[in-house]
């Protein structure tokens, strides 16, 4: 939900038994699926941990470009973004990313694909571990100023390994 096109294009080439057709398809229906960012009164809530923000794939341009996504989202009036600073330890070890939807399923990430469940209890330890992360997050200004610090260090990266 918060990838950029190229960041996300990156993420499926590297998947196995990548095709450019199938890469496409998952970039196309990735980005469609992010038009729910910009619906009137549906609030949607994101936890990353620093980690996340810090792991680049591709190069440092790739990520400036990730991060300044995150940037944009992050103002929406429909959305809250989160980080787990790495100030702050995790208070679950993350296994796997995973989406809440409007408690009612849970969207579980693998590198094959995703698995969708409605099953009341996977659905309320989903629910449980998203909180003890949320609770642990920084949001507003502190999220923006991790981002921006975090950008300020690929940009420097970036610059020592143009020749």
């Amino acid at each position: 939900m918060l990838q950029s096109a190229e960041y996300a294009r990156h993420v499926f080439e590297s998947a196995p038994r990548a095709t450019p057709e199938k890469v496409g398809r998952a970039v196309a229906a990735r980005v469609e699926r992010q038009s729910v960012l910009y619906e009137p009164g549906r609030e949607s809530v994101f936890v990353l941990t620093e980690a996340v923000l810090r792991t680049w794939p591709g190069s440092p341009a790739l990520m400036l470009a990730q991060l300044d996504r995150l940037l944009a989202v992050e103002s929406l009036s429909t959305v809250r973004l989160g980080i787990i600073p790495w100030r702050r330890p995790v208070p679950v070890l993350p296994r796997h990313g995973f989406t809440l939807c409007d408690q009612r399923a849970v969207v579980v990430e693998s590198f094959s694909g995703e698995r969708v469940s409605d099953d009341a209890d996977e659905l309320a330890s989903y629910e449980e571990t998203f909180g003890r992360f949320e609770e642990a997050a920084v949001f507003g200004e502190e999220a923006r100023h991790l981002l921006l610090l975090v950008m300020k260090e690929f940009r420097d990266l970036g610059d020592t390994l143009t020749p």
